[in-house]
């Protein structure tokens, strides 16, 4: 998102703004056989998420993180405390403030304190091609921005399993009070870890813990200033974006640590940044009670096309008859759904996630 969201995550987000994804503790290892998971696009944020995440005060203890490493542990952060909910939206670049500067990218994340992160999500890795946020207190507002729109920053290859590992070196620009500065560093990637995590939402199995370290140099006049952060995330191979995130900050000497976990995880699911992105088709409502028929929005099945409906795991939860604008969904569990539309010549013909709850 320095970088998904500070956000190495993401990943080059602004430092301390940009509190975007991984956090502290954990101990001990699990007696309950848990099977190897492994984190895909699918565990990626897509167009059109919000998602909402409690911030912490709780320390991050580098040593007691690093310690808890290794295959099959259960790390245990139910007792977290939390200070503060807090969101981040997901949406198409193009629609937001600072597009024409990142033009490598598909997927914007805006924190809470409107820090915009750009990220380039495939099948093949989560890439940032910069951040950019309002800097306060500067009456015309100004704007700072990382852009690494010609040597990218790889914060996960995707996919990825325990024992995976990867590292990259960036480069770009950081632009702020009419100043350019050369920005370059290098991230080092592992997934260090795999098994069962513990929050005050629930116990999540099949998660993958990843650790970073990010050094990042911005030479202006030619001196240069060095930023570092260390960062822990737990992603669950069964639901998308990040369950848990610790990092700490450093910038000459200044130390800023951030602690989050998200509070409602959504299902993983089989669409992508850019099927979501495509020929979206209006479904109202959304979401709609578990049961009840949701609608399509200024369209109907037209003859010799198909609707289907997929669960969060890729199967087929429904298939609709051509003519109808109302489809039912009764006998259906509450979760996320994707509805895929193809038309008689077998092309595709739009697609929308719909969520039953």
């Amino acid at each position: 998102m320095d970088a998904p969201v500070g956000t190495g995550l993401l990943c080059p987000f602004k430092p301390s703004s940009m509190k975007q994804l991984l956090p502290i503790l954990a101990l001990g290892f699990s007696a309950t056989l848990v099977a190897q998971p492994t984190i895909t696009v699918n565990n990626m944020p897509q167009v059109g998420d919000v998602v909402s995440v409690a911030l912490c005060s709780d320390a991050v203890d580098a040593n007691a993180l690093n310690a808890s490493a290794g295959a099959m542990q259960t790390w245990d952060f139910s007792s977290l405390s939390v200070s503060s909910t807090e969101q981040f939206n997901f949406l198409d670049p193009s629609g937001s403030l600072w597009a024409n500067d990142y033009p490598g990218s598909n997927l914007c994340g805006i924190s809470w304190d409107g820090s915009h992160s750009y990220y380039a999500v495939g099948a093949g890795a989560l890439d940032t091609e910069g951040n950019a946020f309002i800097v306060p207190g500067t009456p015309p507002e100004d704007t700072a921005k990382v852009i690494l729109s010609a040597n990218m920053e790889r914060i996960a290859e995707l996919p990825y399993t325990f024992g995976d590992s990867h590292n990259d070196a960036f480069s770009g620009v950081f632009s702020v009070l009419g100043f350019d500065a050369v920005v370059d560093g290098t991230i080092d990637f592992e997934a260090d870890g795999y098994g069962t995590l513990v929050l005050a939402t629930g116990t999540y199995t099949s998660v993958v813990r990843y650790h970073f370290t990010r050094v990042q140099n911005n030479t202006l006049f030619g001196q240069t200033t060095t930023s570092t952060k260390e960062q822990w995330g737990w992603v669950s191979a069964d639901h998308r974006f990040w369950l848990l995130l610790m990092e700490i900050n450093s910038t000459m000497g200044v130390t800023d640590e951030v602690v989050w976990y998200n509070t409602d995880p959504a299902l993983a699911g089989p669409s992508s940044v850019a099927e979501a992105a495509t020929a979206p088709i209006g479904i109202f409502p959304n979401p709609a009670e578990a049961g009840s028929a949701i609608t399509l929005v200024g369209a109907q099945l037209a003859p010799g096309s198909q609707a289907v409906l997929f669960d969060a795991s890729g199967r087929v939860a429904r298939t609709y008859r051509p003519g109808i604008i109302q489809l039912p969904t009764d006998g259906l569990q509450a979760g996320v759904y994707v509805l895929r539309i193809t038309a008689a010549n077998g092309e595709p013909a739009g697609s929308a996630r719909v969520t039953l709850r």
